[in-house]
């Protein structure tokens, strides 16, 4: 599947680096397990001992954002950084623009029998 040496591979054992590749190039679970010749449990462990040796999150999108994170040196505190401000500027934009009522989460509570008016919690 590659022929380079990536940094990841001190970290991890060459079937893990190779589940870890399935999931960078967009394969989920069983599709890994199919792309490798390996059984789908066997998957599951080496997905959980990248986990483990990462120390990221259970999940397939932290992984691969980790895996490209470290074999092409990006840091991903800078990127959180830049995203958090964007999202913010985008939050204070809209209530510059749109007022602040629009802003406010409202949740409806409908009674159980029929013809009952819809309750506004704000």
């Amino acid at each position: 599947m590659r022929t380079t040496n990536l940094k990841t591979d001190i970290v991890l054992t060459p079937a893990e680096t190779r589940v870890a590749m399935a999931y960078v190039l967009g394969d989920i679970g069983k599709e890994v397990g199919v792309r490798l010749n390996i059984a789908y449990n066997t998957v599951v462990r080496h997905t959980q001992n990248i986990y483990d040796k990462a120390g990221i999150r259970r999940s397939t999108n932290a992984l691969v954002a980790w895996f490209l994170a470290e074999n092409c040196g990006i840091d991903l505190r800078e990127l959180a950084r830049r995203a958090g401000a964007g999202f913010l500027a985008i939050i204070v934009c809209t209530t510059i623009f749109f007022g602040s009522d629009d802003m406010m989460a409202r949740r409806a509570r409908r009674g159980r029998r029929r013809g009952e008016e819809t309750e506004w919690i704000i």
